[in-house]
Protein backbone atom coordinates (compact mmCIF):
# COMPACT_ATOMS: atom_id res chain seq x y z
CA UNK A 1 0.00 0.00 0.00
CA UNK A 2 2.70 2.13 0.76
CA UNK A 3 4.14 2.09 -2.62
CA UNK A 4 1.36 2.15 -4.42
CA UNK A 5 0.77 6.00 -2.62
CA UNK A 6 4.28 6.44 -3.49
CA UNK A 7 4.42 6.02 -7.13
CA UNK A 8 1.22 7.50 -7.17
CA UNK A 9 2.85 10.78 -5.76
CA UNK A 10 5.77 10.08 -7.73
CA UNK A 11 3.24 10.13 -11.18
CA UNK A 12 2.36 13.62 -9.97
CA UNK A 13 5.62 14.86 -9.45
CA UNK A 14 5.51 15.12 -5.70
CA UNK A 15 8.02 13.49 -2.90
CA UNK A 16 6.88 11.50 0.15
CA UNK A 17 9.30 12.27 2.82
CA UNK A 18 11.40 9.51 4.12
CA UNK A 19 9.64 9.95 7.83
CA UNK A 20 6.09 10.17 6.48
CA UNK A 21 6.53 6.38 4.47
CA UNK A 22 7.83 5.08 7.54
CA UNK A 23 5.86 6.34 10.44
CA UNK A 24 3.39 3.55 9.84
CA UNK A 25 4.39 0.35 11.41
CA UNK A 26 4.57 -3.20 9.34
CA UNK A 27 2.03 -4.23 12.06
CA UNK A 28 -0.47 -2.27 12.11
CA UNK A 29 -4.08 -2.98 10.70
CA UNK A 30 -5.77 -0.30 8.24
CA UNK A 31 -8.84 -1.65 10.21
CA UNK A 32 -7.93 -1.82 13.27
CA UNK A 33 -9.81 0.03 15.93
CA UNK A 34 -8.78 2.30 18.41
CA UNK A 35 -10.15 3.97 21.95
CA UNK A 36 -10.80 7.34 21.50
CA UNK A 37 -10.71 9.92 24.17
CA UNK A 38 -13.81 11.12 26.03
CA UNK A 39 -14.06 14.82 25.27
CA UNK A 40 -14.54 17.45 27.84
CA UNK A 41 -18.51 17.93 27.88
CA UNK A 42 -19.61 13.99 26.75
CA UNK A 43 -20.78 10.93 27.87
CA UNK A 44 -19.39 7.94 25.93
CA UNK A 45 -19.83 4.38 26.14
CA UNK A 46 -17.07 1.75 24.97
CA UNK A 47 -17.54 -1.48 23.80
CA UNK A 48 -15.19 -3.46 26.95
CA UNK A 49 -13.04 -2.16 30.13
CA UNK A 50 -10.59 0.39 28.73
CA UNK A 51 -8.17 0.40 31.21
CA UNK A 52 -7.95 -3.28 30.32
CA UNK A 53 -4.62 -1.87 28.94
CA UNK A 54 -5.92 -2.90 25.69
CA UNK A 55 -6.01 0.03 22.64
CA UNK A 56 -9.10 -1.27 20.77
CA UNK A 57 -12.00 -0.41 22.21
CA UNK A 58 -14.73 0.93 19.93
CA UNK A 59 -17.11 4.28 21.31
CA UNK A 60 -20.30 3.29 20.30
CA UNK A 61 -22.16 6.60 21.82
CA UNK A 62 -21.02 9.80 22.15
CA UNK A 63 -23.44 12.07 23.91
CA UNK A 64 -23.52 15.77 24.59
CA UNK A 65 -27.00 17.28 25.13
CA UNK A 66 -29.03 17.07 28.56
CA UNK A 67 -32.09 14.13 27.86
CA UNK A 68 -32.93 10.91 27.14
CA UNK A 69 -31.31 8.21 24.49
CA UNK A 70 -32.90 5.46 23.67
CA UNK A 71 -29.66 3.31 23.00
CA UNK A 72 -29.45 -0.19 21.33
CA UNK A 73 -27.50 -3.61 21.47
CA UNK A 74 -25.63 -3.17 24.25
CA UNK A 75 -25.26 -6.73 25.29
CA UNK A 76 -22.54 -7.47 28.00
CA UNK A 77 -19.37 -5.32 29.28
CA UNK A 78 -18.97 -1.62 28.54
CA UNK A 79 -17.67 1.25 30.30
CA UNK A 80 -19.38 4.13 30.68
CA UNK A 81 -17.35 7.48 30.96
CA UNK A 82 -19.04 11.10 31.78
CA UNK A 83 -16.76 13.95 31.37
CA UNK A 84 -19.44 16.00 31.51
CA UNK A 85 -19.12 19.25 33.00
CA UNK A 86 -20.54 21.33 36.25
CA UNK A 87 -21.45 18.38 38.14
CA UNK A 88 -23.99 17.03 35.40
CA UNK A 89 -25.23 13.02 35.93
CA UNK A 90 -25.71 10.19 33.52
CA UNK A 91 -28.19 7.52 34.49
CA UNK A 92 -28.85 3.94 33.05
CA UNK A 93 -32.78 2.98 32.46
CA UNK A 94 -34.08 -0.45 32.27
CA UNK A 95 -37.07 0.28 29.61
CA UNK A 96 -36.63 3.05 26.79
CA UNK A 97 -37.67 6.76 27.58
CA UNK A 98 -36.00 6.71 30.74
CA UNK A 99 -38.72 4.30 31.88
CA UNK A 100 -38.14 1.18 34.04
CA UNK A 101 -36.00 1.57 37.02
CA UNK A 102 -32.45 3.12 36.94
CA UNK A 103 -29.83 0.21 36.78
CA UNK A 104 -26.95 2.37 37.15
CA UNK A 105 -26.41 6.59 37.79
CA UNK A 106 -23.48 8.22 37.79
CA UNK A 107 -21.35 11.78 38.49
CA UNK A 108 -18.08 12.83 36.79
CA UNK A 109 -16.22 10.20 36.10
CA UNK A 110 -13.90 11.05 33.43
CA UNK A 111 -10.57 9.72 35.08
CA UNK A 112 -11.98 6.16 35.97
CA UNK A 113 -15.19 5.72 34.08
CA UNK A 114 -18.07 2.53 35.07
CA UNK A 115 -16.92 -0.68 33.68
CA UNK A 116 -20.30 -3.00 34.13
CA UNK A 117 -22.64 -4.89 32.12
CA UNK A 118 -25.23 -2.88 30.16
CA UNK A 119 -27.16 -6.07 28.85
CA UNK A 120 -30.45 -4.42 31.06
CA UNK A 121 -30.00 -0.77 29.64
CA UNK A 122 -32.54 0.40 27.07
CA UNK A 123 -32.05 4.51 27.95
CA UNK A 124 -29.25 6.61 28.62
CA UNK A 125 -30.54 10.50 30.56
CA UNK A 126 -27.84 13.01 30.79
CA UNK A 127 -29.03 15.66 33.46
CA UNK A 128 -27.89 18.27 35.88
Amino acid sequence: MRRILIALLACFGLTVPVALASAIPASASPHSVQTVACNSGYVCIYKGDIWDGSSNHPKVYNLYYYGTYNVQNLVGEYTVVNCQTGGARVQGWTGYNATGSVAWDIGNNCSTGLWTDLTPTNSVRLYA
